[in-house]
C-alpha cells in the first residue's frame, strides 16, 4: 500500500498514543516519519498503543494530517481494495461512496461494465470488508437512468415497494412515493438511509407515502428533504 500522503488515500499507521483530553489518537504513518491524528469519532473501533490499522487521509492543513475510518473516501478505497480482482478484470468500476455521522453503514455505488451485474459480481468479495471496518458497506447498482438509480440508492429498502419517482433535473430533487407500510425502511433510523442515498447521488430525496397529497400526510413517512 502506498504511503503517499494525499487526501483520499489509504495509509497504514500505528497508534502512538491516546490523547484523551482531545479525544483523538496520535498515529505514525507507516513508512514515513509523519505523525497524524485519528479522531475517536472517526475511528472504526477503540485502539491500544502499538496497534496497526488502515485509515484514509481526510484533511490536511497547517502541518497537521487528520485520518478517518468513517469518511466516504475511506469506504470507497476499502471497497476498491476488496473488489480489486474484478476491477482489474474490467468487470466493475466504483463510482462514488457516501456515509453520514451516526450511521453504522455506508453506501458505495458500483457500475457493472459490459453485461456484468455489479451486485452479483461484488458479493463474493464483500467479506473482505470486515478486515477494515465493522460498519456495513452496501453496494448500490449504478444506473444512467436517474429514476432507477434513485430507487437503487435506497437499498436495503425493497425496490418493489416504490410506487412512483418524480424527479426534477433542474432542482436535483426527487419525490419517492412508496407503499406506506414500508416508509420506515426507506427513511431509515433517524433518517439515515434516505440521507445517505441523497449524499450518494447528490440529489435531494423526499420519501412520501403513496397517495399522500400536498398538505396532508398518510402513512407516517418523513416530511423533509435529505
Amino acid at each position: 500500500m502506498t504511503t503517499t500522503i494525499k487526501i483520499g488515500r489509504l495509509v497504514r499507521c500505528a497508534i502512538v498514543k491516546d490523547l484523551p483530553g482531545r479525544d483523538v489518537y496520535l498515529v505514525l504513518v507507516t513508512g514515513t516519519d509523519l505523525l497524524a491524528y485519528l479522531p475517536k469519532r472517526f475511528a472504526g473501533r477503540e485502539y491500544r498503543q502499538g496497534e496497526e490499522t488502515v485509515a484514509a487521509v481526510f484533511m490536511m492543513g497547517k502541518g497537521k494530517i487528520f485520518l478517518s475510518q468513517r469518511s466516504p473516501q475511506y469506504f470507497r478505497r476499502v471497497t476498491e481494495q476488496v473488489l480489486s480482482p474484478i476491477i482489474r478484470d474490467g468487470r466493475v468500476r466504483v463510482r462514488r461512496a457516501a456515509s453520514v455521522i451516526n450511521g453504522a453503514f455506508a453506501k458505495v455505488s458500483v457500475e457493472g461494465l459490459g453485461d456484468v451485474d455489479p451486485l452479483s459480481a461484488s458479493l463474493p468479495y464483500l467479506d473482505g470488508v470486515k478486515a477494515f471496518t465493522t460498519d456495513t458497506i452496501t453496494i448500490v447498482r449504478y444506473s444512467t437512468d436517474i429514476e432507477k438509480y434513485i430507487i437503487n440508492s435506497l437499498v436495503p429498502a425493497p425496490p418493489d415497494k416504490v410506487v412512483e419517482v418524480v424527479y426534477s433535473q433542474g432542482l436535483r430533487e426527487a419525490i419517492v412515493r412508496v407503499d406506506p407500510r414500508y416508509c420506515g425502511f426507506f427513511v431509515g433510523k433517524g433518517g439515515t438511509n434516505v440521507a445517505t442515498a441523497a449524499k450518494l447521488l447528490n440529489v435531494k430525496i423526499m420519501i412520501k407515502s403513496a397517495g399522500e397529497e400536498a398538505g396532508r400526510k398518510e402513512g407516517g413517512c418523513a416530511d423533509g428533504w435529505n
